[in-house]
């Protein structure tokens, strides 16, 4: 849909550069607003940007798709957690045992709004997640990750300074790297055997 709009932002674009007389400009004004109007897309047709001009936030879209039942909340409990740093994507990721033979793995750069900050004299944070319990909200269509809401019982993690070959190692065990997946087909004991070997 956000494609099909963009699509239709770029071609109303043009036209209306078009209608206004650009047809008597040199060309490189008009290869200057088509790249213009291609990157301004990028932009314009987020669906947060349409939000954030309408005046909703972040929050209140969520609330909106959790009354709507586009969202779900899912509550865990974490036994023991992972964590190490995907240089690849310069992300966070966490593995984290939740019971029941699964493994949840988060990942992205949001995790890092979590994480201690020490060496910043503007900020002072201790690490605030991965926590005994805490939530999920995820879109129901995709079970896209929308919101994490920490609990208050910070559990200790395993920390891998270097994760080396880590990712490779994990992706032969059919380990998608994916903000959300919910594992169930290899055992936390088994990638934390892996992490262990790298860390």
């Amino acid at each position: 849909m956000r494609l099909l709009f963009a699509l239709v932002y770029i071609g109303f674009g043009m036209w209306a550069y078009f209608a206004l007389g650009g047809d008597s400009f040199h060309p490189i004004i008009g290869s200057i607003v088509g790249f213009g109007l291609l990157f301004s897309s990028v932009f314009v047709c987020n669906e947060g940007f349409l939000r954030r001009i309408k005046g909703q936030s972040d929050k209140d879209y969520i609330n909106e798709l959790l009354g709507l039942g586009k969202a779900k909340k899912e509550s865990y409990t974490v036994i023991e957690a992972i964590t190490f740093e995907d240089l690849s994507t310069s992300c966070l990721c966490h593995f984290l045992d939740v019971g029941s033979n699964s493994v949840l793995c988060l990942h992205g750069q949001y995790l890092y709004d979590f994480v201690e900050i020490i060496d910043d004299p503007d900020i002072n944070q201790e690490r605030v997640f991965p926590t005994r319990k805490f939530k999920l909200v995820r879109e129901v269509k995709n079970d896209e990750v929308l919101d994490l809401i920490v609990g208050e019982d910070v559990v200790s993690e395993i920390r891998v300074e270097y994760a080396g070959s880590i990712l490779e190692k994990l992706y032969d065990l059919g380990i998608e790297i994916r903000d959300g997946e919910l594992i169930n087909h290899i055992k936390f004991a088994e990638i934390k055997s892996i992490c262990m070997q790298d860390g």
